[in-house]
């Protein structure tokens, strides 16, 4: 009965760790696609500005949607929560909705000038390629590692447990293992909690107002982002050699 139960404890938690982190480049290549590209309108073409203006528009749309199918994908998946994905959808939404509420203005436009003008805001409100899609893919990673610390913290408690009723010359090994599991795990936490502090200041304001302290923002991001994953990865390691010592295999 023990076997059965170290089985049905840890092996899903190996299978769960090691899916939820195995999740890849989280930024797809198109995240950054055509975030420059602007056609180039005569001075007084209204139509070509108006026009160039749809297509940066249309893109922008484009890319939020594929956005908002990688959230319902990774929810459908249980790899995000039903909150985590709220928040998530809801950023897409809203500017989806600014969007498209810029893009009726810009088509209505009879003057020149207000027609460029909303076609600078495409990027100076919304800085969707630069801000919004890298941020929310973040985000999306964030909240992976946090679903996978969680998962792995919680059953501390009764892998201490299984550990306890194995064999008494494997009890040193284990030992060794979960207390370097429980050191990973704690230390993935704190660099999740330095993450989460970071991403409130990943803005358009923040971006067009003060880019030096953006880029150092989102690079100490990155920096944490990376650190809790490597630690996460070596918690899943270190529970999968306690399975192999326990003789549960994948």
């Amino acid at each position: 009965m023990k076997k059965f139960n170290l089985r049905s404890l840890i092996k899903p938690m190996i299978a769960s760790a090691l899916g939820l982190l195995a999740i890849g480049a989280l930024l797809p290549a198109t995240v950054f696609a055509a975030s420059n590209q602007q056609t180039k309108c005569g001075a007084s073409d209204l139509n070509c500005v108006i026009t160039a203006g749809d297509t940066l528009i249309t893109n922008r749309q484009n890319s939020l949607n594929d956005l908002k199918a990688r959230i319902s994908t990774d929810l459908s998946a249980n790899k995000l929560t039903s909150d985590q994905a709220s928040v998530l959808q809801a950023d897409v939404a809203t500017n989806q909705t600014g969007l498209s509420n810029l893009k009726s203005k810009l088509d209505a436009e009879t003057d020149i000038k207000a027609a460029r003008q909303d076609v600078s805001n495409i990027f100076l409100q919304f800085r969707i390629y630069a801000v919004v899609l890298p941020r929310d893919y973040r985000r999306i990673q964030m909240d992976i590692e946090i679903n996978t610390k969680d998962l792995m913290q919680g059953s501390a408690s009764k892998i201490k447990d299984a550990i306890s009723s194995a064999p008494a010359n494997e009890q040193e090994q284990l030992n060794s293992l979960f207390s370097d599991y429980q050191k990973q795990v704690a230390a993935a936490e704190s660099q999740l909690d330095t993450a989460q502090q970071d991403f409130p200041a990943l803005t358009p304001e923040n971006f067009n107002q003060n880019r030096l302290s953006y880029e150092s923002t989102k690079n100490a991001l990155d920096s944490a982002l990376k650190a809790a994953r490597a630690d996460l990865r070596q918690a899943a390691k270190d529970l999968n050699q306690m399975a192999q010592i326990l003789g549960i295999k994948k």
